[in-house]
């Protein structure tokens, strides 16, 4: 998907850029069977829950294990919360990295900061080839695909858009 968009420069310039956002696939259980990856990075806010998007599909096919984990407090989303999850086989992606974003309500003021601190997250444990999807509901957040995509560079495999896929 493409999108424009159009900025106004401090010596008053109008430029309109391109921006490909083509890397965005529709979050499914299918797209999660096809993943070719070492490590799925995702964002998850202290109050959302039930799970929603990527990571419910995700704690769904991990028989519930990510959920258990929030109820019992293991797992919380408070922001700058690390958490390396092994998928121990329920799905091809080895790894899943979940990353605190804290409230909701927070997540789009301080975005930039924490999608700099998940490539970092997932740069320092290696990861060659990476998924990225941020917390649910992203629709806020899709703004900060370009970043994604300058951060991770050449290990980015692959990246959900938000739940549902926002209008073209």
């Amino acid at each position: 998907m493409a999108r424009s968009t159009t900025t106004r420069a401090d010596d008053g310039v109008v430029k309109t850029e391109q921006r490909s956002h083509d890397r965005l696939i529709e979050p499914s259980l299918s797209a999660v069977d096809q993943l070719d990856a070492d490590a799925i990075l995702i964002g998850l806010c202290s109050d959302v829950r039930p799970l929603g998007g990527l990571l419910g599909m995700l704690d769904w096919r991990l028989c519930g294990r990510v959920s258990t984990m929030v109820e019992r407090g293991a797992i919380t989303g408070v922001d700058g919360e690390k958490v390396l999850f092994p998928t121990l086989g329920r799905i091809k992606v080895p790894r899943l990295f979940l990353y605190g974003w804290g409230p909701h309500a927070q997540a789009a003021s301080r975005g930039s900061e924490r999608v700099a601190a998940m490539i970092e997250m997932v740069k320092k444990a290696g990861g060659q080839r990476v998924v990225f999807a941020f917390p649910e509901p992203a629709r806020g957040l899709v703004h900060l695909v370009d970043e994604v995509e300058r951060g991770l560079g050449s290990t980015l495999v692959a990246m959900f858009a938000p739940d549902p896929l926002p209008p073209a």
